[in-house]
């Protein structure tokens, strides 16, 4: 992780928060189609609601390839989404709508690299906004002319996504030099389903009197 990145990813999530408030934009507004660099490739969603308040979980399995730049440039490694890390965000808002309110769930990920031969993998653990989050990113092949693709597992707990009620979700991205797509604010954002669905309740146990 390069030191001077996680400023930016900051940065980025300080002006997705500001930029999603309900009053900072309209809802209704015109975008040429997105030029969007980050592109997904597969992904499944899981939220778990549970009954205590701020004790939902999010599971996420991504996908995704990152083209770079227009001009071709990884922009020294900023594209890497091992090496440099992103944000990532989940709306229960459409992308088209998605400036309407805040996100649901909002997170920076930077992972410790960890080389094993020619196979590349980083790890994270850490908070998130209102809970904690654990994410493990492995490095594909990188298919030509693209800054790379990778496979990426998330957990989040401790979250509220009361707000998640039914599919789909907006599932958008922001990468380290901030120009993932032209969606909103330069993240690259995608609606896709969503497994939705209540956590399991553990029976009560309670004293049983032994008849005689």
């Amino acid at each position: 992780m390069k030191p001077s990145v996680r400023p930016v990813l900051a940065a980025a999530v300080a002006f997705a928060l500001l930029g999603l408030a309900p009053l900072a934009v309209s809802p209704a507004y015109a975008l040429p189609p997105p030029i969007q660099e980050v592109h997904l490739n597969s992904s499944n969603v899981q939220v778990v609601h549970n009954p205590s308040p701020n004790t939902d979980v999010l599971n996420m399995s991504l996908n995704v390839t990152n083209n770079g730049d227009i001009s071709g440039s990884c922009n020294g490694g900023l594209n890497d989404f091992l090496e440099s890390g992103f944000v990532v965000g989940v709306s229960h808002f459409s992308c088209a709508a998605i400036l309407s309110g805040a996100p649901d769930f909002l997170a920076i990920l930077t992972y410790v690299e960890h080389d094993i031969g020619s196979s590349s993998y980083g790890t994270n653990f850490g908070p998130n906004i209102v809970g904690t989050v654990a994410s493990k990113i492995v490095a594909l092949t990188t298919p030509p002319n693209t800054c790379g693709t990778w496979s990426i597992n998330l957990q989040a707990t401790g979250q509220d996504l009361s707000g998640i009620t039914s599919p789909p979700v907006a599932l958008f991205f922001f990468d380290a030099d901030s120009d993932a797509g032209s969606n909103f604010l330069n993240a690259a954002c995608f609606d896709v389903n969503a497994n939705i669905g209540n956590g399991i309740t553990k029976p009560h146990h309670g004293v049983h009197r032994i008849r005689r």
